[in-house]
């Protein structure tokens, strides 16, 4: 998206209250093509440092808001919050603040919703923000497991992934399966970009049939309510993961014929992706 829209006329931006350099994300972001980083050299005051992640949450929206609010538009921006990380602290101010439950990351939970609360309070006052799309989502599931499906194969990646645009313009639009990858051409599409670019996802706003993958000691690929588990050479396990949360019961047998397409749409993916990977072929110019 930062080179993309960059050409567009875009002004590009990431942000992460870390110390910069930061779990590479300021190299990365370079190479993404996004011109703008801030991070905790930017923001200037160590005084909001929490020691170890970065700068508390609050304190960082906040900053992310009056710099939103001074570039010039139309622009792009990304941050990376810190604050729902392990050991799960949150600011002395804030101690007593939120309910939590048995788990320590609950109240982190609360505080970082809060925090977002608060931006939200903030850039809905600009001119901007009835234009905007905003897409939320997660990096990973927390270390801190609350459920035990977080362990099974599908539960270890189930991170929610939000759209939202105050003008209503994604009424009637259904949820539904989606991935990381769906975030760069559902904001394309939402733009009516018209250009060729190369994406392993779809758009969310599409009428085209949801799915998504990825690799956990095997190729998982999810369709409808299903999932199926292909190791490189065979399809191993087919499982309603809406129904089986658990995965207990294998449907290999009594599903030949979804076995049969689900492979297939696996399979193609891995060729396209490796074959691109050999010919240096992943962008186009």
């Amino acid at each position: 998206l930062g080179s993309v829209l960059r050409k567009e006329g875009y002004h590009t931006s990431f942000f992460h209250g870390a110390p910069n350099g930061s779990m590479g994300f300021q190299a990365f972001m370079n190479l993404a093509g996004f011109e703008y980083y801030y991070g905790k050299t930017e923001y200037n005051n160590d005084a909001d440092y929490d020691g170890i992640w970065g700068i508390w949450d609050d304190k960082f929206f906040n900053f992310y808001a009056d710099k939103l609010n001074e570039f010039p538009k139309p622009f792009m921006s990304s941050i990376f919050s810190v604050s729902s990380h392990h050991p799960f602290e949150l600011p002395d101010r804030y101690k007593d603040n939120f309910k939590g439950g048995k788990e320590p990351i609950l109240k982190c939970i609360e505080y970082t919703d809060y925090s977002l609360k608060l931006f939200f309070e903030k850039v809905k006052k600009t001119d901007w923000y009835d234009n905007t799309l905003f897409v939320i989502t997660a990096d990973h599931i927390s270390s801190n497991v609350l459920f035990d499906e977080t362990y099974t194969a599908w539960g270890s990646y189930a991170v929610p992934l939000f759209f939202f645009s105050p003008d209503n313009s994604l009424k009637g639009i259904k949820e539904g399966i989606a991935q990381q990858i769906d975030i760069m051409p559902s904001v394309l599409d939402y733009l009516n970009y018209d250009k060729p670019y190369l994406a392993f996802g779809r758009s969310v706003f599409s009428k085209e049939k949801s799915f998504a993958f990825n690799y956990n000691n095997a190729y998982q690929f999810f369709e409808d309510d299903y999932l199926l588990i292909f190791d490189g050479t065979k399809t191993t396990a087919l499982y309603n993961f809406k129904e089986d949360k658990m995965l207990k019961q294998n449907l290999i047998e009594k599903e030949v014929d979804r076995v049969s397409e689900m492979e297939r749409k696996i399979k193609a993916i891995i060729q396209q992706y490796n074959n691109r990977l050999i010919l240096n072929d992943m962008v186009i110019q």
